[in-house]
């Protein structure tokens, strides 16, 4: 992550024994990001397609983001971020089952992806300008859920089922960050895990804009996110293996002291 301006050039005028005191960065994101989903969800059933799947359409979620770096060895720096996204749709499913129950026709489904993670990382001492980048650990709580609501085969009305999406996965975190002396940046992150037959990837590219605005960096940012979860029944009580992929919007803040 960058630094502000503003402490920039305090460093570069301040004595060696009070510089540490402005190294000090908080800063945070916000970002409107359209999701569109793909894939399979338990076994075989479509998540997007309207006919025999659950026909889940795209839709925006949001991310929040807010982190604290500083200058201190070994102790890492910290970032919260926050994503908020519920997919919605009519399907038909006539030949697959949703967790065990065979339905007989047009379902509701959503299908809630929200988590939050949290992420310790260090930043690489790198003697080159305008060049970030960070290693660290997410842990990464989702809080979510699959719902299909509609008639079945036995007969006896609408049935509401419902699979928990809630699990704790920790990843590994790369992020790596190039600026210019013009206000434009690039970056590139990814969350990834795999084992026993999970895997889950999170990869986001972002193209920026410092604004030239004092004391603070203010940044517009555009860019694309990739979600891509396979889980078995061990882990999620269904099996999953879908893509959730889009552009979103945004903007940044960050001051340093």
């Amino acid at each position: 992550m960058k630094k502000t301006a503003l402490a920039a050039f305090l460093v570069a005028m301040t004595p060696v024994a009070a510089q540490a005191d402005l190294l000090f960065t908080v800063g945070a994101k916000a970002n409107s990001w359209t999701a569109e989903p793909s894939g399979q969800v338990d076994d075989g059933l479509s998540a997007d397609s309207e006919t025999n799947g659950l026909g889940l359409d795209s839709d925006s979620g949001t991310n929040l983001t807010v982190f604290f770096e500083h200058p201190v060895p070994v102790v890492p720096n910290l970032r919260i971020r926050q994503t908020n996204l519920e997919l919605d749709g009519s399907g038909t499913i006539v030949t697959e089952e949703f967790n065990g129950i065979q339905y007989a026709g047009e379902v509701d489904s959503s299908m809630d992806l929200s988590h939050t993670d949290a992420t310790l990382y260090w930043g690489l001492p790198l003697p080159v300008p305008y060049v970030d980048i960070n290693l660290g650990l997410t842990a990464r709580m989702f809080g979510g859920d699959v719902i299909v609501d509609g008639a079945t085969v036995s007969g006896s009305g609408n049935r509401r089922e419902e699979v928990e999406l809630d699990f704790t996965l920790p990843m590994g975190f790369v992020e790596a960050q190039v600026g210019t002396p013009f206000g434009i940046y690039a970056a590139a992150e990814i969350n990834a895990i795999g084992y026993d037959g999970n895997s889950l990837t999170d990869t986001v590219l972002t193209l920026g804009y410092d604004l030239p605005v004092p004391v603070v960096d203010l940044g517009l940012e555009v860019g694309h996110r990739a979600l891509s979860m396979k889980t078995n029944k061990d882990t999620t009580d269904i099996e999953t293996d879908f893509d959730v992929s889009g552009i979103f919007y945004g903007a940044s803040f960050a001051v340093g002291f």
